[in-house]
């Protein structure tokens, strides 16, 4: 092997095909089309709105208010996602 080769950056080895340019590291993928996040958001609304149907001590604003925070959060966490790995003091 040449050292054109293979390249070492921060000491993990990255193949030359790219002109040594390392890509960053890979992500792992699920295998899902979409985010985990998102089928978490979906049965944990659809939990909240069952509560709330079912449940004669849990309102209607209270399920809607907690939609909305637990909507709130999931936009958090894929801006926080997409943001990066927080590797920058985050």
């Amino acid at each position: 092997m040449t050292e054109d080769s293979i390249r070492v950056t921060a000491g993990r080895p990255t193949s030359g095909g790219s002109h040594g340019v390392d890509d960053g590291p890979r992500r792992r993928s699920s295998g899902l089309p979409i985010p985990t996040e998102a089928i978490v958001f979906a049965v944990l609304t659809a939990a909240l709105l069952i509560a709330g149907a079912l449940a004669d001590n849990f309102d209607s604003p209270a399920v809607w208010t907690n939609i909305t925070l637990l909507g709130l959060a999931y936009i958090l966490s894929r801006g926080l996602v997409k943001r990066g790995h927080g590797d920058d003091g985050l």
